[in-house]
């Protein structure tokens, strides 16, 4: 009979304490909390299950910077959101006077967006050489985005030289655009390589 008291007594303890609600008087986990979270030093986690290809509906739990005081945790729902974490868009731009495609508003906010250039393709007429102060020159070719009364831009021309008229190109061209929520820019870093074409970078930027 003790044993059988000793028994009961221990598995009544095992559901007391097994679980633990603030804010519920019926917790469903091991910690439930029903309302706000706050944490105001690290938010350590152990090793996370592995997500496998047929696994759906889960959301990312972030600590927010803007909250007061600063560490709420909150749901980060993709499927709410307008525009993805990083997305990769394609565009083709014909009918170009000349080669001078110089600025093109992409109408991305610069507040909410960085927006990256990749898989640069020319297709059309070459542009010729061209003697500038005595040199047989191909011109200076840039390939760019950049920021302008709040949003990205696009420059993508020959800045020295144009094609011959009556010639034409496409230019092809991937832009990925990556939500600020996600990454946070960084100051640039300036070196000086003294007229080297091998050097070390003049510093590293805190990345924590």
């Amino acid at each position: 009979m003790k044993t059988l008291t000793l028994i009961t007594v221990l598995l009544s303890a095992n559901l007391m304490f097994g679980q633990v609600g603030i804010g519920t008087t019926t917790p469903d986990t091991d910690l439930h909390v029903a309302g706000d979270v706050l944490v105001q030093d690290s938010f350590k986690t152990a090793s996370l299950g592995t997500v496998s290809s047929s696994d759906e509906d889960f959301k990312l739990v972030t600590r927010t910077t803007n909250s007061t005081p600063v560490g709420e945790i909150t749901v980060l729902d993709v499927n709410s959101l307008s525009v993805a974490p990083v997305n990769v868009v394609d565009y083709q731009f014909t009918n170009i006077h000349l080669d001078n495609l110089s600025d093109v508003n992409l109408q991305y906010d610069a507040n909410n967006y960085v927006v990256g250039v990749a898989n640069f393709r020319y297709v059309g007429d070459a542009i010729d050489k061209a003697t500038i102060g005595g040199t047989k020159t191909i011109g200076t070719f840039v390939v760019r985005t950049f920021v302008s009364g709040g949003s990205w831009h696009l420059e993508i021309q020959n800045r020295d030289l144009d094609l011959n008229v009556g010639d034409s190109l496409d230019y092809y061209v991937t832009l990925i655009i990556y939500n600020k929520s996600f990454f946070r820019n960084m100051p640039s870093i300036n070196t000086d390589l003294g007229g080297s074409n091998t050097g070390i970078a003049s510093s590293v930027p805190n990345l924590y």
